[in-house]
């Protein structure tokens, strides 16, 4: 038995004139390389440098300098990356992405390893994971900086 036309449109919200889109009509928007992954964006250039207390093993000062850091991570947008890592896209498949992503991560470890005495440079010079070196920071300061 035919629909009638009333019974073959999308059914209309109370408050919208508008038809609400049938889900099986809905098209699922894609980026144009095809991933499923968010946009990955290099951070740029930061413009500001650690102007803060600089953190050494013995100086008593490391939950002063973990909230300092955290809040300098933010202004930067680099918090992301060592707090909340989004995921490494494919080189093949993003390889913009791929790069953006690596060198947010570098950039976030850079901007950390500035603010530390270079003894503590030293202990951690081949670390360019931010996640990991901020873990290894937590440890080596007897879990004094909070994550």
């Amino acid at each position: 038995m035919p629909k009638s036309d009333t019974e073959s449109k999308s059914p209309v919200s109370p408050m919208s004139s508008h038809p609400e889109p049938m889900p099986d009509k809905v098209a699922e928007m894609h980026r144009i390389d095809g991933s499923a992954n968010p946009l990955i964006l290099p951070v740029g250039k930061v413009t500001t440098s650690w102007t803060g207390h600089i953190l050494d093993r013995d100086d008593g000062k490391r939950l002063e300098w973990s909230y300092n850091m955290d809040l300098e991570l933010s202004m930067v947008q680099l918090w992301e990356y060592v707090f909340n890592a989004p995921p490494a896209p494919h080189p093949t498949h993003e390889p913009r992405a791929s790069r953006a992503w690596i060198n947010n991560n570098r950039l976030a470890c850079s901007f950390i390893k500035r603010a530390l005495s270079p003894s503590e440079q030293k202990l951690c010079a081949d670390q360019w994971d931010p996640v990991a070196l901020w873990a290894y920071l937590k440890d080596r300061h007897g879990g004094a900086v909070p994550v």
